[in-house]
């Protein structure tokens, strides 16, 4: 018996609804964009689960390898779509922005559950692609050290373009372009895209430590 894609609703909406070049994006009300971001984030948990149900249900070892390369594979290829998407001039209107943000948290969250959970039959799939984030080649000693975690810099440079304190095409060429010349004390390679996504999973304490931060910058500046 064929498996279900369980990722197909995701598929459709990024490859087709949300395509300018195959359907009439611009049209989209803000009620339906809003019930569309509803429906992403209960997509998500949904997802998870039946995968998780799917996947242990499979007794050999080869079919199990087969079907989490197949979604991890699917999945990466969505979030690249869904990048390119959010340069598009249809996506700088604020509800479909946040559609997009969503639905790139999504893929990401879904991503990181397939390798925590299942990364040993990605490795050993070996069509495990860790996709460089920039297409820029940066030596390690052209880096600048941040001592901020890259969840801190990603709140950093979110709330930078937000109040346009700095500007881009969009937050997406913020942080592929500036990503590839930072490092932090626990990670020399930072991915860009997920450190965009994290800039929307704030937590408390990350909060806490860059606004603690910028009062001592602040108080530096103060002194001038």
């Amino acid at each position: 018996m064929a498996q279900e894609y369980l990722i197909a609703w995701l598929d459709n909406l990024v490859s087709i609804t949300l395509n300018p070049k195959k359907s009439g994006i611009q049209s989209i009300t803000k009620k339906q964009a809003e019930d569309l971001l509803l429906k992403i984030k209960e997509e998500t948990t949904s997802i998870q689960s039946r995968l998780k149900h799917q996947i242990y249900a499979l007794t050999r070892e080869k079919q199990i390898r087969l079907v989490v390369v197949n979604y991890h594979t699917s999945l990466l290829f969505l979030r690249d779509l869904i990048s390119d998407l959010q340069d598009e001039e249809h996506f700088q209107r604020e509800e479909l922005k946040k559609v997009l943000e969503q639905l790139s948290v999504t893929v990401q969250e879904l991503i990181l559950f397939l390798e925590k959970r299942f990364d040993h039959y990605i490795k050993s799939g070996s069509l495990l692609r860790r996709y460089p984030k920039a297409k820029v080649s940066i030596n390690a000693r052209d880096k600048i050290l941040c001592n901020l975690s890259t969840d801190q810099t990603a709140l950093f440079l979110r709330a930078a373009d937000e109040l346009r304190i700095i500007k881009a095409k969009s937050m997406r060429s913020v942080f592929k372009h500036i990503a590839p010349y930072l490092s932090t004390p626990h990670k020399k390679v930072i991915s860009f895209d997920a450190m965009r996504v994290n800039a929307y999973k704030a937590e408390e304490k990350d909060k806490e430590v860059v606004i603690s931060e910028l009062k001592r910058l602040i108080e530096k500046i103060k002194k001038y």
